[in-house]
């Protein structure tokens, strides 16, 4: 490899102990201070690490879908390869960054008069005026019949 390596600063660093569903938390205060919300999306290192040298063994890099009072999950995959024991290992978790739903998928989404919904909750109740602004071609494909955008 070549060049320099690029060195970075993590946001945060904290310590955490896995649920049995793999849930961990980010620190309240930690989440106050970046203004990190439901359904933004963090990513973190996770190291697994030695009980005894408290050094880490194991490393993986995770984004996540941040959920109520700052929850993300491990997938139960992720835990088995780095053979964390739920409920009873700590790890340590370096936030290396998050992302804003609307930041990275607001050009995304067809009914942008929604686009704060349906990014931070997945969904949105919509009006009868609203789905008939929906037209399909003979092909199957969806466009806006206002807009006529396809």
């Amino acid at each position: 490899m070549t060049g320099k390596a690029k060195i970075m600063e993590p946001l945060a660093k904290f310590h955490a102990q896995p649920t049995t569903k793999g849930r961990i938390t980010i620190p309240k205060e930690t989440r106050k201070l970046y203004n990190i919300e439901e359904g933004d999306y963090a990513e973190l290192l996770i190291r697994k690490l030695d009980p005894q040298t408290k050094k880490p063994t194991k490393r993986a890099v995770l984004i996540a879908k941040v959920g109520v009072n700052g929850r993300v999950v491990i997938p139960s995959e992720l835990s088995r390869m780095m053979g964390i024991q739920l409920k009873q290992d700590i790890i340590e978790a370096l936030l290396l960054n998050f992302f804003k739903p609307e930041d990275i998928l607001t050009d995304k989404v067809v009914f942008s008069k929604y686009k704060t919904q349906l990014l931070r909750r997945g969904y949105a109740i919509i009006s009868e005026d609203d789905e008939s602004t929906i037209g399909f071609d003979s092909y199957g494909g969806v466009y806006l019949g206002l807009i006529g955008q396809y």
